[in-house]
């Protein structure tokens, strides 16, 4: 007897045969969803106008799922029965409904099989959509097939089709299978004109009645006996027997095939020693990876690639190279050919979980920053995009010259996204270019550079920061302001001090000045008192005093909050002088609403510094 503990060594062809099986099983399943894909769009084609937001997301979807299969398995060759379209052998549609059968629909007008080429463009796609819903729409008389795809003269598409007689040959077969080869075997015989059958009608005897219909004919072939049970042993199932059996093929049928084929490729990767397997069994583990990204399925993609990485880790521990090996694979996860395919997956699920994204880009690493920048050109929805920027904020952090490239980007968009990325990692040395980002001719890319300079502590970014108060646009000019603020030094102060005494700045509109004296009141000390208490009290700042000017120094002193400078607000509050005592009160009103949350301040209108910015596509 053979011992049952020694275990059969797996052969290396054995284990390729192996793996070659689940890749294959994984090839059909991707293209069995592909087809799915396009029988769903091809409804929605029917159901919706052509602008209508759903039609866009399925045709979102089916674009993304045709250049990952192409992309993934190569040219896809379905081979066309009666209902059944084939790939490599096995059934991935299957439609019995002759109605509403693409199989049927391909078999009956001739095609027997049909190819899609990689490179297949976004417009020969929808032009077979247009085709097949012109050859399955009864309204429009459906069109021949063949005719059809010949007048598109597709480019990736090709198909192989049979002439209209042999479809006329093999439907005769197929309908009346007793023809003139088929009689002698026996069968129902094709009904004959009159003249024919009274030629072969057999004579009559006496007790026989002459049969003249062709369809009430005998049959020729030869009837077999039916099957007679007591001839043979047979057992019958119990009730408890037939239960057990019907669990045990449900069970069967929910056997999660993926699941078990993932656990054999990473006991398989756990296995192996040498480098050219380790990495060919890390390769399987790829595509599971971005099998779970196509469907969808991020929680499923983080989980496979922090696993990849855990076995790499271990693996490493006895061969260092495996480590390598499996960061070479993960990188390829990370090409823009693959990513740049995520975009239509995103844009149609806005449901997905940004924290997974970031997670699974940052696992990824800084290879994919590139990719990642050119995701934030093309994805739509707002809490994605600020997915996208928290993972290249913490992929980029020690490299940023990724990130300095996409600077020269055409789309304004992609640049304050990027911009504002380069703020979160607060690098030193960054501020030149940070600087031609403030130059930008869209006011929303200056403005989020002036946050970004804010969030760098160096003498160029305060520097660049006190140029954005000559901006054109006032929006930029008080961005900047607030900004410098932050910074709550006398520095800061007296750099808005002198835009305040500025010639101009009496020109410029008194939301803005106000603005500047808020920011003032916050960044300055108790050496600024005695200059704003003038203004309230004697004025001549602005050419003589007036109301907004004690409104204004009065503002900068309740900011500023210091005893100092409450001292001077409670004495003149106590002034014989009307219009003082009220600029006073009105000031101390709107901070006391400010710090209540009741006003609106001046920059409510944009995204809050700190913040991921909300534009996409204009």
């Amino acid at each position: 007897m053979a011992n049952p503990s020694v275990v059969k060594k797996t052969s290396p062809e054995e284990k390729a045969e192996r793996i070659g099986d689940q890749v294959l099983a994984l090839d059909v399943k991707r293209v069995a969803d592909w087809l799915q894909a396009l029988v769903r769009t091809l409804k929605a084609c029917r159901m919706y106008l052509p602008n209508n937001p759903t039609l866009h997301k399925f045709q979102s979807d089916l674009e993304a799922r045709t250049w990952s299969c192409l992309k993934e398995i190569g040219d896809i060759v379905l081979n066309v029965q009666q209902f059944d379209l084939l790939f490599e052998d096995y059934s991935v549609y299957h439609n019995a409904a002759r109605e509403e059968s693409l199989a049927f629909r391909f078999y009956t007008d001739g095609v027997r099989q049909i190819t899609f080429r990689e490179g297949l463009e976004p417009q020969e796609l929808r032009g077979l959509l247009d085709v097949l819903k012109k050859a399955t729409d009864p309204s429009q008389g459906q069109d021949d097939l063949v005719t059809l795809l010949w007048e598109r003269d597709f480019r990736h598409i090709e198909y192989v089709h049979i002439s209209i007689d042999e479809i006329v040959e093999e439907g005769s077969g197929a309908d009346y299978p007793n023809d003139e080869k088929g009689i002698e075997g026996g069968g129902i015989p094709w009904p004959v004109s009159s003249a024919a059958a009274e030629q072969e009608a057999p004579i009559a005897g006496p007790d026989e009645t002459v049969v003249d219909r062709s369809d009430d004919w005998s049959p020729k072939a030869k009837v077999e006996a039916a099957w007679d049970e007591s001839a043979s042993i047979h057992f019958k199932l119990s009730e408890q027997e037939t239960r057990a059996l019907a669990e045990a093929i449900k069970v069967e049928e929910e056997r999660p095939l993926l699941t078990e084929v993932l656990e054999i490729v990473a006991a398989i990767l756990n296995s192996e020693d040498e480098p050219t397997s380790f990495l060919e069994s890390a390769t399987s583990f790829q595509k599971f990876v971005e099998s779970a990204l196509e469907e969808g399925d991020l929680a499923r993609a983080n989980e496979l690639l922090s696993r990849l990485r855990t076995i790499a880790a271990k693996r490493s521990e006895t061969h260092s190279e495996f480590r390598g090996l499996a960061e070479q694979v993960i990188r390829e996860i990370g090409r823009p050919s693959f990513l740049g395919q995520f975009a239509p997956i995103l844009n149609a699920h806005p449901e997905l979980d940004p924290a997974l994204l970031t997670n699974f880009l940052v696992q990824v690493g800084p290879t994919a920053a590139g990719a990642v920048c050119d995701l934030l050109g093309q994805v739509n929805h707002m809490k994605h995009r600020r997915a996208l920027c928290e993972a290249l904020a913490i992929s980029c952090k020690d490299d940023v010259d990724v990130l300095i490239s996409r600077l020269g980007d055409s789309r304004w968009y992609v640049i304050r996204n990027v911009v504002y990325v380069l703020g979160r990692i607060a690098h030193q040395g960054v501020e030149r270019a940070l600087d031609r980002a403030l130059h930008h001719e869209d006011v929303r890319v200056r403005k989020e550079a002036v946050r970004a300079l804010g969030n760098i502590e160096s003498p160029t970014s305060r520097a660049f920061l006190v140029s954005a108060f000559r901006d054109v646009d006032a929006s930029v000019r008080i961005q900047a302001a607030l900004t410098l603020a932050q910074r709550r030094d006398d520095r800061a102060a007296q750099s808005l001090w002198g835009a305040i005494t500025a010639p101009d700045f009496a020109k410029r509109d008194q939301a803005e000045r106000r603005v500047f004296f808020e920011a003032l009141g916050k960044c300055a000390s108790d050496s600024f008192v005695p200059r704003l208490g003038e203004m309230i009290t004697k004025g001549g700042l602005f050419r003589g005093p007036n109301e907004e000017e004690r409104y204004s120094g009065a503002l900068a002193l309740a900011w500023l909050g210091t005893p100092k400078a409450l001292e001077v607000l409670n004495r003149e509050l106590q002034s014989k002088r009307e219009p003082v005592r009220k600029a006073i009160e009105s000031a101390l009103e709107a901070v006391r609403n400010a710090a209540l949350g009741k006003g609106k301040g001046p920059m409510d209108e944009d995204a809050p510094a700190g913040e991921a910015p909300a534009e996409g596509k204009p």
